[in-house]
């Protein structure tokens, strides 16, 4: 794997290129077929940016970060980088998991599923999920991101649990509880 670290307006510490180094390091241990990576560091008046974009076998990744202070910065960046990387890997082997052998749809990660059947009624399928507080523009991205077409979540502006629905037409429904 080959580092390009560069500074645009910037000298690079030998402790900030060492820390670099590492942070690179960490995510070539999820991600082995890393062939290139190149970190951009500058300021903008109060701002200090790092721009990272790692070059994979089969997948380019981009990320940027700023904040007060270089390290702050690379850590807030590394992060995302982490997440996409992981987000490629789970998207990856996920695909590998699929065929025709697979009947049953599986529940989202985090999510408990039982049936329950009483005598003379219809089974349900019980899902207990976590309600995560989020605005309702993140909610639709996150609904869009599940194949089930249904997201509870924790209204951030009213903190009330509400339910997304993808209804079959393509509309977003949201249910909010009266009163």
């Amino acid at each position: 794997m080959v580092l390009h670290l560069a500074g645009r307006g910037v000298t690079v510490s030998p402790a900030l290129q060492r820390r670099v180094e590492a942070k690179i390091a960490k995510i070539q241990r999820v991600l082995p077929k890393l062939i290139e990576a190149r970190v951009v560091l500058a300021t903008e008046r109060y701002r200090h940016l790092v721009e990272v974009t790692l070059q994979a076998k089969g997948a380019t990744f981009h990320v940027e970060g700023a904040a007060s202070d270089f390290h702050a910065a690379l850590d807030q960046a590394l992060a995302h980088l982490a997440g996409q990387v992981l987000r490629r890997k789970e998207r990856v082997t996920g695909r590998k998991k699929s065929g025709p052998a697979r009947r049953r749809p599986t529940p989202p990660p985090g999510a408990d599923s039982r049936l329950e059947a009483s005598d003379d009624t219809l089974p349900v399928m019980v899902r207990r999920t976590n309600a995560k507080p989020m605005s309702l523009e993140e909610a639709v991205d996150q609904l869009r991101l599940r194949n089930d077409g249904l997201l509870v979540f924790r209204n951030a502006r009213t903190q009330v649990v509400n339910v997304l629905r993808r209804c079959p037409d393509g509309t977003v429904e949201l249910v909010e509880p009266a009163g």
